[in-house]
């Protein structure tokens, strides 16, 4: 069997059947059932227009994979390094090209299971809508670069720094200012440095192609921009994981 698969499968089974895996299943369904109940039956946010509920789901969704994404690639390299994996890992007859593929297919399995589970939570609260398909293909296309880019991103900060605990906190501060679109008005995101940081941030490229395809019912033909902004970020994502990865000693 194909070793990157091997690899794929190990880091999908620990995080689908293990300990982490429950935890971060239990934490997702947690997250999504208080925000849907919220949604519903808060008596203002149930008012909210039957889009705005569905851009908003997905908007967490994507935040929640992408937190999964980053604190699994951490792990890929600082934690197996202070487990005292990470030597037997890279003296395995595998590229080290084809460990990080291997890696980044437990993130990608568990993205997936992710989607999956986000998607009666989006129905439940878009049903009565239009544009739940549209949300669903959309979070689809653009949500998977932004959370599979943060999963390269955590493998190359976790390669670079000795300890997981810095490259996880590291990591966080980036997703928070990265995820500061879900946070804040458009009116505040209207300055000259807002329009900037929109313009680059693979964040803000799905927010608004979000915004975009479920409110204002455009195609997602018509997000190409966007689409290029997110699939830049990772492919830039995967340089550094690479280069990063190749600086790792035995």
């Amino acid at each position: 069997m194909n070793p990157i698969l091997l690899i794929a499968g190990k880091e999908a089974g620990e995080l689908l059947l293990g300990l982490r895996g429950l935890a971060w299943l239990l934490a997702t369904t947690i997250v999504l059932s208080g925000f849907a109940l919220l949604l519903v039956g808060d008596t203002e946010l149930s008012l909210l227009d039957n889009a705005q509920v569905v851009y908003d789901m997905v908007g967490i969704v994507t935040a929640l994979g992408a937190l999964l994404a980053l604190i699994v690639g951490v792990d890929t390299n600082a934690g197996e390094r202070e487990r005292g994996s990470l030597v037997p890992l890279l003296l395995t007859p595998v590229s080290r090209d084809g460990i990080l593929l291997g890696k980044l297919g437990g993130v990608a399995v568990a993205w997936a299971v992710m989607y999956v589970l986000a998607g009666p939570y989006l129905w439940a609260v878009g049903s009565t809508g239009q544009n739940l398909a549209a949300g669903l293909l959309s979070l689809a296309l653009l949500g998977t670069p932004v959370v599979l880019g943060f999963g390269f991103f955590g493998m190359g900060l976790g390669a670079r720094l000795a300890l997981a605990r810095t490259g996880l906190l590291i990591g966080l501060i980036a997703l928070l200012l990265a995820a500061s679109p879900l946070l804040l008005g458009p009116s505040l995101r209207q300055s000259a440095i807002g329009r900037a940081f929109d313009a680059v941030n693979p964040f803000s490229a799905a927010v608004n192609a979000y915004d975009a395809v479920i409110i204002d019912s455009q195609p997602i033909a018509a997000q190409a921009t966007k689409l290029a902004v997110t699939g830049v970020w990772l492919a830039l994502a995967l340089w550094f994981a690479r280069t990063s990865f190749r600086r790792v000693a035995h």
